[in-house]
């Protein structure tokens, strides 16, 4: 994936955050690139995450993502980057 492309699927996922958009990106990052997180908590020391520790908390009880639209969004990526059969 070139770095507009993913630019532009990064942007895309963020609109369809509805509340709490920063700091639920934040925490898709640190999730993404904590190895062998045992708690929630672990997440706050990635520093990605640039918040204080109970942001993940209240991140995870405000977000209200599209759930449909951010899955048809995650289908699109995919199949872009399927091989040719």
């Amino acid at each position: 994936m070139n770095s507009e492309r993913l630019k532009d699927f990064r942007q895309a996922a963020y609109e369809l955050l509805v509340q709490a958009k920063d700091a639920t990106f934040e925490l898709m990052d640190a999730v993404m690139t904590t190895p062998n997180a045992s708690s929630l908590a672990e997440f706050s020391l990635n520093p990605l995450f640039k918040r204080q520790w109970p942001s993940i908390y209240e991140a995870l009880q405000d977000c209200r993502p599209d759930r449909k639209k951010l899955m048809e969004l995650y289908l699109e990526q995919l199949q872009k980057e399927a091989p040719p059969t």
